[in-house]
């Protein structure tokens, strides 16, 4: 339950451009009903005429206030709670192959000995990126910056048969990346999402951005380097 309420959290501070939006937009719209109930309520004669017009701006005044709260709430959100939310890890769901044949069971020496093998790991120096103007690109941060706290992700995926995109962060040396959130639109210089920071040690770290295609191959990321340090 705790891993669905932070997921809806995440989301909120995801999209909170288009929320901030939209809430403004009903603000507007109330705001002028509010006027135009006010209008009708100061200048009615009749009783009748004064009641429904009371009523119109009752309805006004209530939406008004409910909108207001919900934008004082997604602003906290963004400042207050967003910090605090633990950073978010994608895993893949193994799936199960009928056709694949059976493994051998392993005797208990042969188990322990392979639990003290050391898993595969990547090398820095292996990693290929690639980042052209205008088609993938990590605009910010910039490659090199400092970052803290909640890292608002702003680039470009405008790739040739785009699916989808996704981006992660790794320590520098041995690379084991750990993926943060991903998307399904085409992005150019916007926002691709947020990075929370704060629960990581101070360091130099690795993000990378890794384009899909509409058949869900990964290519060729586009990969910067930050350094994490203490919020203050």
């Amino acid at each position: 339950m705790d891993e669905f309420i932070n997921n809806i959290l995440r989301g909120l501070i995801t999209y909170s451009i288009g929320i901030f939006f939209l809430l403004g937009l009903g603000l507007l719209i109330y705001l002028r009903k509010f006027v135009l109930g006010l209008h009708e309520w100061q200048t009615a004669v009749f009783g009748l005429e004064r009641h429904i017009a009371k009523r119109k701006l009752a309805s006004a005044s209530t939406g008004l206030i409910l909108l207001i709260l919900l934008f004082i709430g997604e602003f906290m959100l963004i400042t207050v709670i967003g910090p605090q939310l633990p950073t978010y890890s994608t895993v893949a769901t193994p799936t199960i192959d009928p056709f694949i044949t059976p493994t051998t069971t392993l005797s208990p020496e042969e188990a322990r000995a392979a639990d003290m093998m050391p898993s595969p790991t990547i090398g820095q120096a292996s990693l290929i990126s690639e980042c052209p103007e205008g088609i993938l690109e990590i605009t910010s941060p910039g490659d090199g910056d400092e970052v803290s706290g909640t890292v608002e992700i702003i680039g470009t995926v405008n790739i040739e048969d785009f699916g989808s995109y996704k981006y992660e962060y790794s320590t520098i040396g041995v690379v084991d990346w750990i993926t943060i959130a991903a998307g399904n639109q085409l992005k150019l210089d916007e926002n691709l999402g947020y990075w929370y920071t704060s629960s990581l040690q101070p360091g130099i770290y690795l993000l990378q951005l890794v384009p899909l295609n509409n058949i869900g191959d990964e290519l060729t990321p586009c990969i910067i380097t930050v350094e994490v340090i203490t919020e203050e």
